[in-house]
Parts: C-alpha cells; structure tokens; sequence
C-alpha cells in the first residue's frame, strides 16, 4: 500500500470541489462536494464539522443534515464497525477517504448513521420517496440523542424546516431523488428521470424553506450515483436543471 504524499489535504478520489459564498456571512465561504458515491458525503461533513469547530462558528452542538435522496441511506452502525470509527485520525484526509472507500457498506446507506455516532452532524431532516412522514432517535457514541424526521410530502417538509431554527446546516442532495420508479441492476418499468419542470417544483429558490435554510448553509454535499439515476448522462442533465436552480453560472447562490 502507498502513502498518500498529501495526507491532510487531498479530497476522496472523484471529487471535484467548488468554494461558494456564505450565503449568510459575506466574510465566509463554503464548499460544494460533487461526488459519484454517495457515502464519501461522510468525508466531507467530517472535515466541515471539525472546521466549524475549530473557527467558532459552530453555534449547535453539530450541524443539522438535510438531506434529499431517494432512498432513506439509513442503515445501521455494524456493531464491529463503531470501534473502528472512533479510531479514526480525523485529520488524516486520506485514511478517511481509504475507510470510506473500503470499508463502508458499498450500497451507499451507511453513511449517515456512521456520521452520527461520531457526532459529525446533529439531527436529520430527509425529504424521500420511500415512506410517509415518521420520527425516530438514534444514540451517538457519547450518549447524545439525534431526532431523524423523514418526510414524503414537499410542503410538509417545508413546514418543519420552517418551524426550526437550525443555526448550521450540511445539504446533501442525491441526485436520484429526481427519477420516477426505481432501480439499479435492474430498473422498473416506469423508470425515467423527473423532467425540468418537475426538479423545477422541488428545487425553486423562490420557496420559503430555501430562504430559511440556504443563509445557514456550512456546506453542500452533491451525489451524482448515475448507477441509481439511469446512467450518466440522466445524472449530468439531472444535475444541470438541479444545479441552475440554485446557483448562477458563476457559481454565485441566485438572489434570495
């Protein structure tokens, strides 16, 4: 095995990385991580939670997750896998990106739980197409308790966010969330990609929830998974109707 010659500053493999204004501190950036697999989201809100930390500009115990997938990428902690996560040098980039890599679950929906129970992001908000509206709570490694609130409906969604104050905010965004039916190997019938009008009535930065939430953004979490969205290019043209909703063609968050 090779030594990374860049430990502590290279970013998992495929990713490209965008900096982009802080919507609500025009003194700060932040960064938007486009990444094939979702389950390196995990690397990112690691180094942003630690960041936020280390600058004082963490104003909750951990920054909130809100999410859009399709799927609920809600599996659990493998007991054998907690130890291994608490280990963790958590500034060396590229062991982290390696243990992503080989040693989360390959279907991506591990992620986030292992992100909790280290503490890297508080509660999480999930807007999906899999259940209706349910709650639960999940212990991290420390005690602490995380409410999950996963929703179906849009305007549901956006009254919740509403009705909260969250002061720091991760969004992550799947890109197969904007596809009818299902599918990977096998994809069903009714299988084909939301059309521009339709990410146009989810993503639409008129919305309240969006003025509510995008001055709170620390960092934005993008994965393309082209294998859950129908290929490549259903990813690429997914993600520029979804990308020019809320972000100008000089990479600038569009007039709020």
């Amino acid at each position: 095995m090779f030594e990374n010659i860049e430990p502590h500053s290279c970013n998992p493999p495929g990713t490209h990385l965008e900096e982009v204004s802080h919507a609500g501190n025009t003194v700060r950036s932040i960064e938007k991580a486009i990444i094939m697999e979702h389950r390196f989201a995990f690397f990112f809100w690691m180094k942003w939670r630690n960041l936020l930390s280390d600058e004082g500009t963490l104003h909750q115990p951990a920054p909130t997750l809100v999410t859009i997938d399709w799927h609920r990428d809600l599996a659990p902690v493998p007991e054998e896998q907690k130890s291994a996560l608490e280990q963790l040098d958590q500034n060396n980039f590229s062991d982290i990106a390696n243990f992503v890599w080989a040693q989360f679950d390959q279907t991506n929906d591990s992620h986030i739980l292992c992100a909790t129970w280290l503490n890297l992001i508080g509660d999480i908000i999930l807007l999906q197409n899999t259940t209706d509206y349910q709650q639960s709570t999940v212990k991290d490694m420390n005690g602490n308790s995380h409410d999950i609130y996963e929703f179906r409906d849009l305007d549901q969604f956006q009254q919740f966010m509403l009705d909260r104050n969250d002061q720091n905010i991760f969004f992550d965004i799947d890109l197969d969330y904007f596809v009818h039916g299902k599918g990977k190997q096998h994809y069903s019938e009714n299988f084909h990609r939301y059309s521009n009008d339709e990410i146009k009535q989810v993503i639409d930065i008129s919305k309240p929830v969006f003025h509510h939430i995008i001055p709170n953004i620390d960092g934005v979490t993008i994965a393309l998974e082209p294998g859950y969205c129908g290929g490549i290019v259903n990813s690429c043209q997914i993600m520029d109707q979804f990308h020019s909703q809320l972000f100008t063609e000089t990479n600038k968050w569009r007039t709020l």
